[in-house]
């Protein structure tokens, strides 16, 4: 997705537009109109400045062509090759392979020629950035579960109402709890990886499990109820198409809260609308497949509340979904849109320069899909907001990986600092893997690295009060995807990697 992977290990040129083109004109179409009319229709135009031509030529113009309807192009990438039959007849449902080429062999060989031609033979590196300074004030502990050598961690959730930490391992399927005196409990089986935690109502909690983490069109994922008392699941809705994130909001303020449900998906997926929580009535859906993250607020200050999304496949976007109330929303409006290889991961509306409007922060750096080379505009974004549904970018830091960012106030002093993780590359510097932004004002922000860091890689991340003291503690997972990742970590001298890292915050 591009994340447990935070997009979880997403492929991530799902669809270079399914729309056709003429096969002949009446003149030469050049290969830069073909590519900008083709392929923007779908997603933003990709320049061929952002990629590597060794990378365009190998891998993505390949599976542009096997996606355009190339019979040949499909057979060489084995398209087909080892899916269940359930899933084969869901791409052929969905139309993602074409059984007829929808450009003609001039035309496609025009596109290629333009981008082998302007592609740049390597990119650049990252811009230089401010160098961290090393993290003072927080203690930090290791977490390991017996058995588990090389974690999988698809989920780190603190439960600040029962001051427990839950963890969910993809390796073993299975769900833990780790009690305020540090005692770990195996919870029942809930048949998939975890990768999402809410509370619905006191001591009522709720869990998404994914199915398949690896890309995957099969619905597997599922919903669960937990009523503490009881221990005992209860399950809620199954046959989900990825699902990765959940949210309850009244949003027709009826008095009842609605459940929101992103189905990540694959070549499909949505935002899945479930009004007063009926699991039983067909959803609304909204946006498509890549659905990542939401969030609810009044972005256009109009006493409704408003539907923020992130989309997160092929066409990457942050959009909202205005209320007109009574329970109508606006079509979708594009905040922001981004090239297919941007890899936006996570993304919180906060307020962080005070004005009282909501600014956008955003993680862009999932790298698992057909062109995993370093890029130099991955990182970590601020995009301040303007007014009237406009946003700037205002702040950027470039990180290699970049996987996911949340909003803690670390210092007690009543701003919003920043915390995230890179996961997706081998940083040069795994201790700059989890970097602490301190809020300086006017959005800049001093990074501070911590050299545990360097301990595992961590694709997943929470902040909250774990250890009951009143402050905002951090918690990182550990998730080793490979042998090779697991064997680079041993070379680095690290005996044994923990499940996750807890920085327990000792500043106030």
């Amino acid at each position: 997705m591009k994340s447990l992977p935070t997009r979880f290990v997403y492929a991530l040129l799902l669809s270079f537009s399914h729309h056709t083109l003429p096969a002949q004109s009446a003149a030469p179409i050049s290969g830069s109109i073909l590519a900008k009319s083709h392929c923007g229709t779908c997603h933003a135009y990709p320049s061929p400045s952002l990629l590597p031509k060794e990378v365009w030529k190998k891998q993505v113009l390949p599976q542009m062509a096997a996606l355009m309807g190339d019979r040949a192009a499909q057979q060489r990438l084995g398209v087909w090759k080892d899916r269940p039959a359930e899933e084969i007849a869901i791409r052929k449902k969905l139309g993602v392979y074409p059984a007829s080429s929808l450009l003609s062999p001039k035309d496609f060989q025009a596109i290629e020629d333009f981008y082998l031609t302007e592609a740049p033979t390597t990119l650049p590196r990252q811009s230089p950035k401010v160098r961290p300074e090393p993290l003072v004030g927080f203690t930090t502990k290791k977490l390991f579960i017996e058995g588990i050598q090389g974690p999988k961690t698809s989920l780190v959730a603190i439960n600040e109402e029962r001051g427990e930490l839950l963890l969910s391992d993809a390796g073993t399927g299975q769900l833990y709890a780790v009690a305020p005196n540090n005692e770990l409990f195996t919870l029942p089986s809930i048949g998939s990886p975890a990768v999402h935690f809410l509370r619905k109502a006191p001591n009522v909690y709720q869990f998404i499990t994914i199915g398949s983490i690896a890309p995957s069109d099969l619905s597997q994922g599922a919903l669960y109820e937990m009523d503490i008392p009881g221990n005992a699941w209860s399950g809620v809705l199954d046959q989900l198409p990825r699902p990765v994130y959940g949210d309850w909001a009244d949003l027709n303020e009826d008095g009842r809260p609605d459940f929101l449900l992103c189905n990540f998906g694959h070549n499909g997926g949505n935002l899945s609308l479930y009004w007063g929580g009926d699991f039983s009535a067909k959803p609304i859906q909204l946006g498509g497949s890549g659905a990542r993250k939401v969030e609810i607020c009044d972005l256009n200050r109009d006493g409704k509340p408003d539907i923020v999304a992130l989309f997160c496949q092929g066409n990457e976007r942050l959009s909202v979904f205005y209320n007109r109330g009574k329970g109508q929303f606006e079509h979708e409006k594009i905040l922001l849109q981004f090239s297919p290889v941007m890899g936006s991961s996570y993304f919180e509306l906060q307020d962080l320069n005070g004005d009282g409007e909501l600014d956008l922060l955003i993680s862009n750096g999932d790298n698992w899909d057909y062109s995993s080379v370093s890029k130099p505009y991955h990182g970590f974004r601020v995009y301040e907001n303007t007014g009237n549904g406009e946003f700037k970018e205002s702040w950027f830091f470039p990180q290699y990986g970049a996987a996911k960012i949340m909003s803690i106030d670390f210092d007690g002093d009543g701003d919003k600092d920043l915390a995230t993780i890179a996961f997706y590359d081998e940083l040069e510097q795994p201790e700059h893997q989890f970097l602490l932004f301190e809020n300086q004002g006017n959005l800049q922000f001093a990074p501070h690295y911590l050299q545990e860091a360097a301990l595992g890689k961590w694709l997943t991340m929470d902040v909250g009060d774990v250890d009951g003291d009143g402050d905002k503690d951090i918690v990182l997972g550990a998730y080793t995807h490979n042998l090779l990742e697991y064997s680079n970590l041993l070379l680095r001298g690290i005996d044994e990697i923990p499940t996750a890292l807890i920085l327990e915050n000792g500043r106030k």
